[in-house]
């Protein structure tokens, strides 16, 4: 039987390198493609993102030690976080204020509610007004500066409101409700600013008058409800922030 004859070793291929430095310049050109597309993102839309949601909850977006962001990298994505951060100033809020209700016997007279993109202090008209005035009576102080104490260190936009009931006012220093409610916000945005040390920059007022009521106008309760000061703590909508980015926001 005839041996069959050992095949000839193949050549070494020195080619080989090809396709290594191959996959390395794709790698490349991808690390490119992506730099590329990152430098071409409009600096002016970036940087409005970057601060309203700086304003909205005091933090550092894309300017930690790793580049990170704790909005973008809650594993929940946006709204979670928003909605994270405002339980959070919510629970202390309500902690604050009402322990303060309790202990000097004014329970029901501040309330802490929240909704879609706010937080609300209401306080009763009669905790911080007399009947027909917009001058803070005796004691009020105390009980705004312990709200601008609560409020310190929120970077949120405040909207300060007054509200009444729906009976005329009968004073000789208001025509209507109208110019009552906003004299009385106006004042509430003053003592904060000036005495509670919140940031002029961070308030605007609203006079609503009888229009927003909490309560029934036909009864003596439903109106005490309504004639009151609120103090309305502002967050961002996944909207807004799509707007700024979108660079359409106001």
């Amino acid at each position: 039987m005839s041996r069959k004859a050992p095949e000839a070793e193949k050549p070494e291929n020195h080619e080989r390198w090809i396709v290594s430095y191959a996959d390395m310049v794709t790698l490349l050109f991808a690390l490119f493609v992506v730099l590329y597309a990152t430098s071409d993102a409009n600096p002016q839309k970036l940087q409005s993102v970057r601060h309203s949601i700086d304003q909205a909850f005091s933090i550092g977006v894309l300017q930690g030690s790793n580049g990170s962001s704790p909005v973008f990298n809650s594993g929940g994505g946006l709204t979670p976080s928003i909605s994270e951060i405002k339980s959070n100033h919510l629970a202390g809020l309500t902690e604050t204020l009402n322990g303060f209700a309790s202990a000097n016997n004014i329970e029901g007279k501040i309330q802490v509610r929240s909704d879609a993109d706010s937080i609300t202090i209401s306080l009763a008209d009669n905790l911080l007004f007399d009947s027909g005035s917009a001058d803070l009576k005796p004691g009020s102080q105390d009980v705004l500066l312990l709200v601008a104490s609560a409020l310190q260190g929120l970077p949120n936009e405040m909207r300060i409101e007054g509200h009444t009931d729906n009976i005329p006012v009968n004073s000789r220093d208001f025509a209507t409700n109208w110019e009552l409610s906003a004299a009385r916000a106006s004042r509430v945005l003053r003592f904060l600013s000036e005495q509670g040390g919140i940031d002029a920059d961070m308030l605007f007022l609203a006079g609503f008058a009888d229009t927003q009521p909490v309560g029934d106008n036909a009864t003596p309760e439903g109106r005490a409800l309504n004639r009151r000061a609120d103090i309305v703590i502002l967050y961002p909508t996944l909207e807004d922030l799509q707007e700024s980015l979108a660079g359409t926001g106001r």
